[in-house]
């Protein structure tokens, strides 16, 4: 990966992750957004662990939700000037 910057200096390394990759890790934030919300309906109630589990997740989930999207943007950004 450092050679493929190397070649590259103007790029930074949203330059490589294609819009592909990107969505993927969308469902992936999605995925654990839904599954902190259903331990989190669940089994939250009942034990301490699974509230933490349930808020860690909600957290990760929506901050990879929010990251995510900004690089989105910008890839999509690029792609638009670059045609």
């Amino acid at each position: 990966m450092a050679f493929r910057l190397a070649k590259r200096p103007n790029e930074s390394r949203l330059g490589i992750i294609t819009r592909q990759k990107i969505l993927y890790w969308l469902a992936a934030m999605i995925a654990v957004l839904v599954a902190g919300t259903i331990i989190g309906l669940i089994w939250a109630d009942t034990s301490d662990v699974a509230g933490l589990i349930a808020v860690a997740t909600n957290i990760v989930g929506g901050v990879g939700i929010v990251a995510l999207l900004i690089a989105l943007a910008v890839v999509t950004r690029r792609e638009r000037q670059t045609t």
